[in-house]
């Protein structure tokens, strides 16, 4: 395991959401919950925003402004995934929101950073609509970031934190929920729905992005406050959504070759 770099330390604090040091002033920066808008445009359409907003989150629309300095974060993240590939066999625990999930299964591979916890299932998701529970099998040399490992202060130790990369192929199993499994509520006070094991594939590499070719996105600045606004989603400006779709697109297969 490789020690990472100034750039790539401070991507990983601020994935989880420690801003210790940086400069507050910058609304790129002030964010302690960027994970939600960077993995959210990792997902297609925007069925993902509009969960997170009406879970009460906010989207970040100074990341779409600085579509550069957004490209670097993803790079500096999934460059620290790479030296903080796993050593031996290790088990990651989630509990997510279904409708998330399903979009993956579908694709048979993560679509976003995944963050997974090595000590078990944590016990409340007051934060989450319809969750399932998920167990990811993550074979050596897989990238991850085990923030315990590769930082040398970790704000949230409790959590135990496993964070895998966007499009991990994994094989998957429903598997009958326990009664311990049904202990976890969701922010409606309901069970999970369903519960999986997951077995990541292994011989799994990163793609570090280049620059992107778009300076910023306006359109999906718009988007964002649109969404904020509660427009519906078949009432979002077209050209605006049009624009934003492409926008995401990009960003996708920037990090996905």
């Amino acid at each position: 395991m490789r020690r990472l770099t100034a750039e790539e330390a401070d991507a990983v604090r601020f994935y989880e959401g420690d801003l210790t040091g940086f400069d507050l002033r910058d609304p790129f920066l002030n964010d302690p919950r960027a994970y939600l808008t960077l993995n959210a445009l990792l997902f297609d359409g925007v069925r993902t925003e509009y969960l997170r907003v009406r879970e009460g989150k906010r989207l970040n629309p100074a990341m779409l402004a600085d579509l550069p300095r957004l490209t670097a974060l993803y790079r500096a993240l999934l460059s620290a995934s790479q030296k903080g590939a796993v050593t031996e066999e290790v088990c990651g625990y989630r509990v997510e929101r279904a409708g998330d999930f399903a979009v993956c299964r579908a694709a048979g591979q993560t679509l976003a950073f995944t963050s997974t916890c090595l000590s078990g299932f944590l016990p409340a998701y007051g934060d989450k609509q319809e969750i399932v529970l998920l167990t990811y099998r993550v074979p050596p040399q897989t990238p991850a970031i085990i923030f315990s490992q590769l930082l040398d202060s970790y704000l949230k130790a409790n959590e135990d934190e496993l964070l895998l990369p966007p499009y991990l192929r994994f094989e998957c199993a429903e598997r009958p929920l326990t009664a311990s499994d049904c202990e976890i509520r969701d922010m409606n006070g309901a069970p999970p729905c369903a519960a999986y094991d997951l077995t990541v594939s292994a011989g799994q590499q990163v793609h570090l992005p280049a620059a992107p070719e778009m300076q910023s996105c306006a359109a999906g600045i718009r988007i964002f406050a649109q969404i904020h606004a509660g427009v519906p989603e078949d009432q979002l400006d077209p050209d605006d959504l049009a624009a934003y779709l492409r926008c995401k697109e990009m960003i996708r297969q920037s990090l996905h070759e």
